[in-house]
């Protein structure tokens, strides 16, 4: 699953980057997505539940395209509150 691989390089260089931005030269070359190469369409999503923060995000997997990533940024509020 060369494709979920990648994903997960990309989440850790945000993350890394946005937290310590000197380290972002060294770590671009490291980073760089490849095109996905499953034979079907797939949905990604990924959670990070941790004792601060916690995140989400998600991307569709499509044949021959380069996954971009989408980061939850806001959430549903019950409308009968």
């Amino acid at each position: 699953m060369a494709g979920i691989k990648e994903i997960l390089k990309a989440s850790v260089y945000r993350t890394i980057t946005n937290s310590v931005p000197h380290l972002a030269p060294v770590l671009i070359m490291s980073t760089a997505r490849a095109c996905y190469s499953g034979p079907s369409r797939k949905l990604v999503i990924a959670l990070d539940i941790g004792t601060t923060f916690s995140g989400a995000a998600y991307t569709f997997l499509d044949p021959g395209q380069v996954p971009e990533i989408r980061p939850v940024t806001r959430q549903a509020l019950p409308t009968d509150l």
